[in-house]
């Protein structure tokens, strides 16, 4: 007899994924940095936090060979795509105690790097009454 997967049961084996990273920013990242975002989407928003059930982590440590070994691609390759992604706004990279660190020479002294996804793809945008019309 075949078994059938309900979509609750796909659901909830699922991450979701921010409308704004389809919708305004897919097409300006390349591969690797898409493949690095994904890893952090499934690292923090595919996770459920350990403190309290009902919501998703915030931030998540990723190893570097983690990445690596996700996504298939070099240290070179994952350092330059988070780097790029940092400075798109698409994800935040702190210590752990918190620290911003927004260059890729705080983040090499670092010994362990969280990541978060970046308030350009968290940030709920302004009600439209609230957004201002720029005439061109």
């Amino acid at each position: 007899m075949a078994r059938y997967v309900t979509v609750m049961q796909y659901y909830k084996a699922s991450t979701q994924l921010p409308n704004r990273l389809v919708d305004h920013h897919l097409k300006s990242l390349s591969e690797s940095e898409l493949k690095v975002l994904l890893v952090i989407l499934r690292r923090t928003l595919g996770m459920v936090d350990r403190d309290n059930s009902t919501q998703r982590k915030d931030r998540a440590w990723i190893s570097q060979k983690l990445f690596m070994v996700i996504t298939g691609l070099s240290n070179r390759a994952v350092s330059s795509a988070i780097d790029a992604l940092v400075q798109k706004g698409l994800v935040t990279v702190t210590d752990v105690e918190g620290t911003l660190l927004a260059s890729a020479v705080s983040r090499k002294a670092a010994s362990r790097l969280y990541y978060a996804l970046g308030s350009v793809l968290v940030a709920k945008p302004a009600p439209a009454s609230e957004r201002r019309v720029i005439a061109q």
